[in-house]
């Protein structure tokens, strides 16, 4: 690690309080100069980093800087985060992870300020200007069966609520699949997308792109605004760099249930959150439009209706609207 960003990790770890330029130095094995030379390029890629004389060097609370550094200092992790990349602005971060990184290893992430190309489910633009949001993909090379591929969505729409929940301050919900929700309003998409062997049928790479609000976002049109909610509305707009690590750390252990086995353990921690369970619904499929009554999950994740007639219904596919 150079030893800018082993700074940056260490006064991140000690957010808000004051390391000394001697104690630096100790802790990571260079000298004081060293220390003085990486304070002054990080304070020129735009980090509020303060010093006072005889008090040392602080990561100003309120700064919201999003470097790699900073992200990993933060993560509780094995292997998701270990090697991972931060962009002012790209495209996509799905898009260019399946362009430039998908041999990177299993954790890869990508994470962007700003993506001028966002794509969400089936094709939908998704607005994602800086200032606004966190983007993300993270990419996996799964052992898992090609049957259990779907519940990676889960576990991702899992982790998005369970660390809005610990940085925000208040419990989103989840509409199936993988729409996270508060007060009916979606605060993140999440679009997971595989690469397949041909010869062989199975998944050699998994890339699993979440893209969270966390201010009201100028570019959505009227239509948007009236759907779409933004973490500040609900709460706090955490830091961007705790917000992600945050989601990154609990998408690792939500993904270690699927590899152990422990699917069912991941589903209740889904199901808990679900806001359609018992609920009317309108089902859009490819079939057509339909309303029915939501009327729980099953073992492989797929949403039980039961439409008018009384006849239930398995969702492997498609969506629902849930009349508020």
């Amino acid at each position: 690690m150079a030893v800018k960003d082993a700074v940056l990790q260490a006064l991140e770890q000690a957010r808000g309080a004051r390391l000394s330029g001697g104690r630096l130095a100790e802790q990571l094995g260079v000298s004081r100069a060293a220390v003085h030379k990486a304070i002054g390029v990080l304070r020129g890629e735009g980090l509020a980093i303060d010093g006072v004389p005889g008090e040392g060097y602080r990561l100003a609370p309120e700064d919201d800087s999003l470097t790699a550094a900073g992200v990993q200092a933060l993560l509780d992790t094995e292997f998701v985060g270990k090697e991972l990349i931060v962009s002012p602005s790209l495209t996509s971060t799905n898009t260019v992870v399946k362009e430039q990184y998908i041999d990177r290893p299993h954790g890869f992430t990508l994470l962007a300020a700003e993506q001028t190309g966002g794509r969400g489910r089936l094709g939908r633009a998704f607005a994602s200007p800086a200032g606004t949001g966190i983007y993300l993909t993270v990419l996996l090379h799964p052992t898992l069966p090609l049957s259990q591929i779907q519940f990676v969505t889960i576990a991702a729409a899992v982790a998005v609520a369970q660390g809005i929940e610990q940085t925000a301050g208040f419990a989103p919900q989840i509409k199936w699949v993988n729409d996270v929700l508060m007060n009916g309003r979606k605060l993140a998409g999440i679009l997971t997308e595989a690469t397949i062997e041909g010869e062989t049928g199975t998944v050699s790479a998994l890339v699993v792109g979440i893209g969270i609000n966390l201010r009201p976002n100028p570019a959505w049109p009227e239509d948007v605004r009236a759907v779409a909610g933004a973490l500040s509305e609900f709460g706090n707009a955490p830091r961007r760099a705790v917000l992600a690590a945050a989601i990154l750390s609990h998408f690792e252990r939500a993904y270690r249930l699927l590899e152990n086995g422990s699917q069912a353990a991941l589903l209740e921690a889904y199901r808990s959150r679900l806001c359609c369970i018992g609920r009317p619904v309108t089902v859009i499929s490819p079939a057509g439009k339909y309303e029915a009554d939501c009327i729980g999950l099953d073992e492989n994740g797929h949403l039980l209706v039961r439409d008018a007639g009384g006849q239930t219904h398995t969702l492997s596919t498609g969506e629902i609207s849930i009349r508020l």
